[in-house]
């Protein structure tokens, strides 16, 4: 699940008021988020998936008026004079996009603007697979806008945060981010692009977003688009995007752009209006365990801004708020229900439960692995998994290794004569299998490794690690440092690399990891020598971290 970062004074000027530690720890359950770090000016919370209205600052706020009793401004949607027009695209086929002006921006607010931004491309918009966002300053775009292909390689502008132009193709292979996400359109002919009437180029969709129309403290209207596979999911992801950013803007007005299709179909978004659901209350109380009326179920319902559509006796219409994407079914209306209503009180067996002695919790080690894994799949890995049990063969030859290993006493087979004592070598000879499936294959492991350690009483030491591995034509060591880079950076850590030599490794190629000073591993490209051995047709990229270290070193 996302993982927050906001700062206390930027939360508590939305809100208007200060808040007590109580508080935040209290409304924040009742919000499905669990406070993480609450340290000085900030405050880290752990977001429900299914709620991505709360990756921000902004929706936050909005959320947690209703259960404080401080009155929320609704804004106002009003259709565009703006439109947009989008060319026929088969592999991302759908744009939209949405307009919100009179802003009132900090640094803060900006970071928050791109974390909401890049938390929903992430988990919602499946690592930009699916669904891709980008915020432009408006002020010196020139509508209509279009949604085109561009030649990779005649096509140039300056990519967001870099001094220099490039043309299209060398934002996928220079910049940061068109290494980590260059593999969703690098094999098409022709490259998506967002532009203006000039031909001015807001976006390399889904890669990167110009330079030319970054949003900055002075940004006082902006332009959103999606862009993706799904028409809803780019709509929905409009939505949540100009539903937060407007609760920065004095006006709260947020304008609908028309987006017309070739085929005839035009678009509009943010939604305007959710569906209804009708809510039979026998349903409810059956599910509950309560015996709550219409008036009281309504009543709770207004702590999540729902619209009460019609009533009779036994049942009612409710609308959820636009960007309250979760909603799907009279289910899901009776959760926010028993959340209003509080899981505490439901249920007379909670009285009888033996009192608790200690308070249970997730070890560190595996919910650091959880975020681990949903970073990775957001950047677009397969997760893979290996036996502990591996061979000396694997472990120790293949790449000319020399290390103590513990070995099975009398092994049923060869290929499991020992506990494994690196990641790696499994990774390579998965990727190996595999090759002939894709022509680009991005996958990490998380597992154990069991290391000879005499200052243990054991003897023994087990390490839990994440292992990564790209293939593809043209992959190196740059490859691997971006991804290293990403993951440590959505971890709250920025890396360090510097020059190494390991067995196996292309000597040039190679770095070790160092984090919160000291190391934790390495990335490096493999050496050909062991990709002629095992038949490998394309480069392969590893690196290797040790999640022991990075938590015990950077104490997260």
């Amino acid at each position: 699940m996302p993982v927050i970062t906001v700062r206390l004074s930027d939360l508590e000027s939305l809100l208007g008021r200060r808040l007590s530690d109580e508080e935040i720890y209290y409304y924040l359950a009742k919000l499905k988020c669990e406070v993480e770090a609450l340290e000085g000016d900030q405050l880290t919370y752990e977001a429900n998936s299914d709620r991505p209205d709360l990756f921000s600052v902004e929706g936050l706020s909005r959320a947690l008026k209703s259960w404080l009793g401080i009155p929320w401004q609704p804004y106002r949607i009003i259709d565009s004079t703006i439109e947009g027009y989008a060319s026929r695209i088969p592999e991302r086929p759908y744009v939209a996009l949405a307009v919100v002006r009179d802003l009132v921006l900090s640094d803060e607010a900006v970071s928050q603007i791109m974390q909401l931004q890049e938390k929903l491309t992430q988990t919602y918009g499946r690592g930009r697979r699916k669904v891709s966002i980008g915020v432009y300053d408006l002020k010196d775009v020139k509508p209509p806008i279009k949604y085109e292909l561009a030649d990779p390689d005649t096509t140039k502008f300056t990519p967001l945060n870099e001094t220099s132009t490039m043309t299209l193709r060398e934002a996928l292979e220079k910049t940061e981010k068109g290494l980590i996400y260059g593999y969703i359109i690098k094999d098409m002919k022709k490259y998506p692009i967002l532009k203006d009437s000039e031909d001015k180029i807001l976006s390399l969709v889904p890669i990167i977003n110009s330079d030319d129309f970054k949003v900055t403290p002075d940004t006082r209207e902006v332009l959103i688009d999606a862009t993706g596979t799904s028409l809803d999911e780019v709509i929905n992801a409009v939505t949540i995007m100009a539903t937060s950013v407007v609760e920065r803007s004095r006006s709260r007005v947020i304008e609908a752009v028309k987006v017309f299709y070739p085929d005839g179909l035009h678009v509009e978004a943010p939604r305007k209006s959710s569906n209804s659901v009708v809510v039979n209350m026998e349903d409810v109380n059956r599910l509950l365990g309560t015996n709550l009326t219409v008036e009281e179920a309504s009543k709770l319902l207004s702590y999540f801004y729902y619209e009460v559509v019609a009533k009779g006796e036994n049942a009612f219409v409710v609308k959820p708020p636009v960007y309250r994407v979760d909603v799907k079914s009279w289910v899901d209306v009776a959760e926010d229900i028993a959340i209003a209503y509080g899981y505490e009180r439901l249920g007379s067996e909670a009285s009888s439960l033996p009192q608790h002695s200690s308070i249970g919790r997730k070890h560190p080690i595996e919910y650091y692995s959880m975020r681990v894994r949903d970073i990775l799949i957001g950047l677009g890995f397969e997760e893979v998994a290996n036996y502990m049990l591996s061979s000396r063969a694997t472990q120790l030859e293949l790449f000319g290794l020399e290390a103590p290993m513990f070995l099975v006493e009398n092994p049923k087979s060869e290929r499991f004569e020992g506990v494994r004592i690196w990641i790696t070598p499994q990774l390579v000879e998965t990727i190996v299998e595999n090759a002939d499936k894709a022509s680009r294959l991005a996958i990490f492991e998380i597992g154990d490794v069991v290391l000879v350690d005499p200052e243990e009483e054991t003897k023994a030491r087990v390490e839990r690690r994440v292992g990564i591995a790209i293939t593809h034509g043209k992959a190196t060591l740059t490859d691997g440092l971006a991804y290293v880079k990403a993951l440590l950076r959505e971890l709250g850590i920025t890396p360090l690399f510097e020059k190494h030599e390991l067995p196996g490794f292309l000597a040039e190629r190679t770095a070790k990891v160092i984090a919160c000073k000291g190391e934790v591993g390495f990335v490096g490209e493999v050496d050909p020598r062991i990709l002629y051995k095992l038949g490998a047709k394309n480069p392969i990229v590893v690196a290797e971290l040790s999640l022991d270290k990075i938590i015990k070193l950077c104490s997260i």
